[in-house]
C-alpha cells in the first residue's frame, strides 16, 4: 500500500525446515536389494533405520536428515514406508533433493564433521531469506527500486528507519589513460571503463550466490557473477570483457547500417543505424547495453578485464531489444533510465569484490566519458504547500523525518535530493512521498470545497460539441482514432513526413509519430469500414501535432472523408462544408484554386477554404492512387467511388465562429427568387460570377447561391454550365415582372461583359 503489491512470498527455509544433520552410525547391505544398504542414522540422541541406495553412503560420516512429514517440495513428503521388507523412517538427501541445485545427483550431501548435530538446515546452510514478488508495474517509473538495496531502503523507510547504506565510491582517476571514443555522447551520456589486470574466473563467494540465487541466476565464475551481483545488488546492469581479445581502441557508436554482431548466446543479428554498439578496430564487442558479444566474452582462461558501467539512452536500447527480439534482465532495468551519477558505485563495487576474492588484482588503466553531467535536483522545503496538496497537517518534524529516511536531506531549507531518485522533481513529488510512506489511509475524508458559480465554456469546447452535433445529425460518424501514425500509413495516403514528430520510446512499431494529421487514420477506418458500408461518411476533431522549426506545434483540427458513388465528390463537400459553416454563424467565407496540387489530392478537383480573408483549410477529392492503395474502389459504376475529404484548422475555425450577427430590418413585402444558368471557361472561379451578380443591385438583391455545377467534355468543351439562385426583396414595394426581368437582363449584360453567355 505504500510502495507496490507484494504478490507472493517464498521462503527459502520451506523445505529445510524439518531437515537436520544428522550422522551415520551403521552401514550394511539390504538383504534383499545388492544396490541399497541399511544405515542407521542419529539425530541428537535419535535414531532410526533408513534404506538408503546412494553410492557414498557409509558409516561415520554427516549427512541432511529428512525426518516424516518433511515436505522436500510441494507433491513430496517424507513418509515411513517398507522398502523390500526393510523398515526404511527418515531420508538422506542429496543437493538436488534439498533444492541447493537443480542437476540430479546420484550421491548424497556429505557434511563436514564439524556441522552440529540436530541444527536444521536452514540454519546450517542459512537459507533464511524471504523472496518478496512485487508487482513491477507499479515500480516502473523507479528505477531504483530493481535492486536488493533499493527494495531495503524502501521497506526501512515503511517501518520509519534510515538505511545506513553508503554505495561504494572509489578514485580510478590517478590511473593511465584508457584510449576511448564516445562518439554519440547524446545518446550515451556516461561510459565509464576500468582495466584489472591478474584477473581469474575462480567460483563465487556464497553471499554472491544467495544475491543470484533470488533471481533464479545459475553462478559461472566470479568474473561474470560479478556483473549479476552488480545489477541484482545496486540495479545497475555491468559487463567484463576479456581484454586481450580486444583491438585497441574501444569506441562507443552507432551501428552501420547492416553490420553483424555475434552474441553471446551464439546468435547472429543484423543491425542497422539506430543501434548503439561498442566496438574495437575490427568488430562489435556488445549490443549496448542489450546483450554482450561471444567474440570478446569472459572465459576460464580470461587473466585481464576492462570493467563497463555505462549510461545508455532508454528509448534507444528499449527499440534495439525489441526490434532484434532480444529480452534481458539488464535490459529491463536499463529502458527505465537508471541515472548516470550511479555509474561509478557499480565500478566500484565490481573492484571492490574482485580486490576481497583475488589477491594479485592490478588496477591499470581507466576512463570516464561523462559530456553531460547529471544536474543535482533542489527542492524548496514549503510545509504549507505539503499539507494543501496531501490534505493533512503535518508538523515540520514528521515530514522532515519521513524525507530524512528516503535520504532527501535538508539544508538551508533547500531538500537535497539523493542522485538515484529521477522522480523527484518539485514539490508536489516531495508531499506524494510523504503521504505514501505516511500512509494515505491516513489522510482524512473530507468533502470537496469547490465553486458553485457557473463553468464558463470556451468556444474550443462548444466547437466540438456543436460540430459532432452537425455531422452526427446528417448521417456522418464520429471517430476517435489513436494519436499515433507510422511513416508506413502516411506514405500510403501520399502525406508528406517530414514534419513528423518520432516518438522517442514508440509503443510498438505500428504507433511510431505523433499524427500530424487526421486523414490518414480516418481513411485507414474508410478501409476497414467500406464493405459493410458503401456510403461511409466519417469525421473527427482531435489534436494534431507537427515540428515547427525547434519546436512542436500543437492544435485541433477537424477532418472529415465521405464515399461518394456520383461523378463528383468534391462539390458536395463544398455544399456540406458551407451548411456547416452556415450553422456556425460564418457568413464571410468562399473556396478558392490551389496553385500547386497534392500528389494525394484529383487534379483539378482542390480548394483552399478561406474565411475572411484567412486560409484555414482545403477541400480534395482523393485520386485514384490513393484510392488504390486502400483498396477503396467499386467497379459496378462508371466512375467507382469518389472520395472527398477536408481538413480544417479547428484552431482557425473557432476564431471566426459565433459571431453576434447584426440585425437588419424585415421587409413587408415578399420575397422572390429566380434561377440563372451561364456557361463559362473552365478555369472561371463561380465566387467571382457571384460577386458580379451581387453587384448588379445590392438594394434588391439579397442573397445568392450556387446550386448546380454540370461539365462535359462531349457537350461543353473546355467550359462548364454554373446555375444560381437569386433571391430579391425591396424593404419598399412589391416587386413586379417588369423589375424582375429588368434586373435578369442586366445580370446577364454584367455577366457576359467578363466571364461568360447566358445558357
Amino acid at each position: 500500500m505504500h510502495t507496490a503489491e507484494v504478490e507472493e512470498i517464498h521462503y527459502e527455509w520451506e523445505n529445510l525446515k524439518e531437515v537436520f544433520v544428522g550422522e551415520v552410525t551403521h552401514c550394511e547391505k539390504h538383504p534383499d536389494a545388492e544396490k541399497l544398504n541399511l544405515c542407521k542414522v542419529d539425530v541428537q540422541g535419535v535414531e532410526k533405520q533408513i534404506v538408503c541406495g546412494a553410492p557414498n553412503v557409509r558409516a561415520g560420516i554427516r549427512v541432511p536428515v529428512a525426518v516424516v512429514w518433511a515436505q522436500l517440495a510441494p507433491d513430496f513428503t517424507i513418509q515411513k514406508t517398507k522398502i523390500r521388507g526393510e523398515t526404511s523412517e527418515w531420508m538422506i538427501c542429496s543437493e538436488d533433493e534439498l533444492g541447493l541445485i537443480e542437476e540430479r545427483q546420484e550421491g548424497i550431501l556429505e557434511l563436514p564433521d564439524s556441522a552440529p548435530l540436530g541444527l536444521t538446515m536452514r540454519d546450517y546452510l542459512g537459507k533464511n531469506d524471504a523472496i518478496l514478488e512485487i508487482d513491477n508495474k507499479a515500480i516502473n517509473h523507479r528505477p531504483d527500486l530493481f535492486s536488493h538495496i533499493g527494495i531495503i531502503r524502501e521497506i526501512q523507510t515503511i517501518r520509519g528507519n534510515k538505511f545506513n547504506f553508503e554505495y561504494e565510491k572509489k578514485d580510478f582517476s590517478k590511473l593511465s589513460n584508457l584510449w576511448l571514443k564516445n562518439n554519440i555522447p547524446d545518446a550515451v551520456k556516461r561510459y565509464i571503463a576500468l582495466r584489472v589486470n591478474n584477473v581469474s574466473n575462480i567460483e563465487s563467494p556464497d553471499y554472491i550466490k544467495q544475491v543470484l540465487g533470488s533471481f533464479d541466476t545459475s553462478s559461472k565464475g566470479l568474473l561474470i557473477d560479478v556483473t549479476n551481483y552488480s545489477l541484482y545488488l545496486y540495479g545497475q546492469p555491468t559487463h567484463c570483457f576479456d581484454a586481450d581479445k580486444i583491438t585497441w581502441d574501444i569506441t562507443i557508436r552507432f551501428a552501420k547500417e547492416w553490420e553483424y554482431f555475434l552474441s553471446l548466446k551464439d546468435i547472429e543479428y543484423k543491425l542497422s543505424s539506430t543501434d548503439i554498439v561498442i566496438a574495437d578496430d575490427e568488430k562489435v564487442l556488445a549490443l549496448g547495453w542489450v546483450i554482450g558479444g561471444k567474440e570478446s566474452a569472459v572465459s576460464n582462461d580470461t587473466k585481464n578485464i576492462i570493467i563497463e558501467s555505462a549510461h545508455f539512452d532508454q528509448a534507444i536500447v528499449r527499440q534495439t531489444g525489441k526490434k532484434l527480439g532480444i529480452r534481458t534482465n539488464s535490459l529491463n532495468v536499463f529502458e527505465k533510465d537508471i541515472q548516470a551519477g550511479m555509474n561509478l558505485c557499480w565500478a566500484s563495487l565490481i573492484v571492490s569484490e574482485l580486490e576481497k576474492n583475488l589477491e594479485w588484482i592490478e588496477l591499470v588503466s581507466y576512463s570516464d566519458s561523462y559530456e553531460n553531467k547529471q544536474s543535482e535536483i533542489t527542492i524548496s522545503f514549503d510545509l504549507e504547500k505539503i499539507n494543501s496538496l496531501t490534505g493533512k497537517e503535518y508538523s515540520e518534524k514528521e515530514a522532515l523525518k519521513i524525507l530524512t529516511n528516503l535520504w532527501i536531506e535538508n539544508k538551508n531549507w533547500k531538500l537535497q535530493i539523493p542522485f538515484w531518485r529521477k522522480d523527484l522533481n518539485n514539490i508536489a513529488d516531495i508531499a506524494e512521498e510523504i503521504a505514501r510512506i505516511d500512509g494515505y489511509d491516513k489522510i482524512e475524508s473530507t468533502i470537496p470545497r469547490v465553486n458553485l458559480w457557473a463553468v464558463i465554456q470556451d468556444n474550443m469546447y462548444k466547437l466540438k460539441k456543436d460540430t459532432r452535433n452537425f455531422f452526427t445529425n446528417i448521417g456522418f460518424f464520429d471517430m476517435y482514432t489513436y494519436s499515433f501514425v507510422n511513416e508506413a500509413l502516411m506514405k500510403k495516403a501520399g502525406w508528406d513526413t517530414s514534419n513528423l514528430i518520432p516518438m522517442k520510446n514508440a509503443l510498438s512499431e505500428e504507433l511510431t509519430h505523433l499524427k500530424g494529421s487526421l486523414i490518414p487514420n480516418l481513411l485507414l477506418s474508410l478501409e476497414k469500414n467500406i464493405r459493410d458500408f458503401s456510403n461511409l461518411k466519417l469525421f473527427e476533431i482531435e489534436k494534431i501535432f507537427l515540428k515547427n522549426e525547434a519546436d512542436i506545434k500543437e492544435g485541433y483540427s477537424l477532418a472529415w472523408v465521405q464515399v461518394v458513388d456520383s461523378d463528383v465528390a468534391y462539390y458536395k463537400i463544398q455544399n456540406t462544408l458551407s451548411n456547416f459553416f452556415k450553422y456556425l454563424g460564418i457568413d464571410k467565407f468562399h473556396f478558392d484554386t490551389i496553385k500547386e496540387n497534392p500528389t494525394f489530392a484529383h487534379s483539378g478537383r482542390t480548394a483552399r477554404i478561406i474565411v475572411r480573408g484567412q486560409e484555414i483549410g482545403t477541400i480534395w477529392e482523393i485520386s485514384p492512387r490513393i484510392a488504390n492503395n486502400f483498396w477503396i474502389k467499386d467497379v459496378s459504376t462508371p466512375w467507382g467511388w469518389k472520395i472527398g475529404f477536408f481538413e480544417i484548422c479547428a484552431n482557425s475555425l473557432v476564431k471566426c465562429a459565433y459571431n453576434t450577427t447584426k440585425a437588419k430590418d424585415i421587409s413587408e413585402f415578399q420575397e422572390n427568387n429566380f434561377d440563372i444558368n451561364f456557361v463559362v471557361d473552365k478555369n472561371t472561379k463561380w465566387k467571382d460570377i457571384k460577386i458580379t451578380i451581387e453587384k448588379t443591385n445590392q438594394n434588391l438583391i439579397q442573397k445568392v447561391e450556387l446550386f448546380d455545377i454540370f461539365e462535359s467534355e462531349e457537350k461543353l468543351p473546355g467550359q462548364r454550365s454554373l446555375s444560381f439562385k437569386i433571391y430579391i426583396q425591396s424593404l419598399e414595394i412589391t416587386l413586379d415582372d417588369k423589375v424582375k426581368n429588368e434586373l435578369i437582363q442586366d445580370i446577364i449584360k454584367k455577366v457576359a461583359a467578363k466571364w461568360g453567355n447566358l445558357r
